[in-house]
């Protein structure tokens, strides 16, 4: 049956792939089928579903399949390579700019959150998550997007994201423990807490 799927993703209309692109009991080689098939969309639900296979995973992020960072923010947020940190770094340094564009993709991709409505799992190394906020946070790094971001709302947000990282380590709770925002200072003093016991 895998079989006869695969060879016909390209015969299927739209709203067949998507749904076979969120099945997680779905074969790898449909899951393949359906990541080297053309349509954008499913490969999206490819990298919400649980289930998808390490193979389809990679071809996924491959510059092959995805020139770009949004897929790559996807399998990052859902934690297809939560046990690789080597990938996080990699979406860090190779799309500086996408913090401009899109920093609630980049955010949930590295702090965690919710991503459409489903919750991510953050995996991002504590070293990296670091560098991230002397970068772009931290008033004596460089911005990348400025204060005030787009409809997503101030830097406030992506600082509540990264304060509630388990990542985050006693480096970084002490530097959030003394940022100006109330709630992010308490969240910061949280984590020293739960870090020293």
């Amino acid at each position: 049956m895998s079989k006869v799927l695969a060879n016909n993703v390209y015969k299927m209309r739209n709203e067949e792939l998507v749904g076979l692109a969120k099945n997680r009991f779905l074969p790898a080689n449909v899951q393949l089928a359906i990541a080297k098939f053309g349509y954008r969309r499913a490969h999206e639900y490819l990298t919400y579903n649980l289930g998808l296979d390490k193979k389809v995973r990679d071809y996924l992020w491959s510059d092959e399949c995805n020139k770009g960072y949004v897929l790559k923010t996807s399998l990052l947020a859902y934690g297809h390579y939560k046990d690789d940190p080597s990938k996080y770094w990699d979406l860090y340094t190779r799309y500086p700019s996408a913090w401009g564009r899109s920093p609630w993709r980049m955010s949930q991709a590295l702090f965690g959150g919710y991503f459409y409505g489903l919750p991510t799992r953050p995996a991002a190394p504590s070293d990296l998550l670091n560098k991230i906020y002397d970068d772009n946070f931290d008033d004596r790094g460089p911005k990348l997007h400025g204060e005030v971001m787009n409809y997503w709302g101030p830097t406030k947000y992506q600082l509540s994201r990264l304060a509630q990282n388990p990542n985050v380590d006693l480096v970084l709770a002490i530097k959030l423990s003394q940022r100006p925002e109330e709630n992010i200072k308490r969240l910061g003093f949280a984590k020293i807490v739960e870090l020293s016991k």
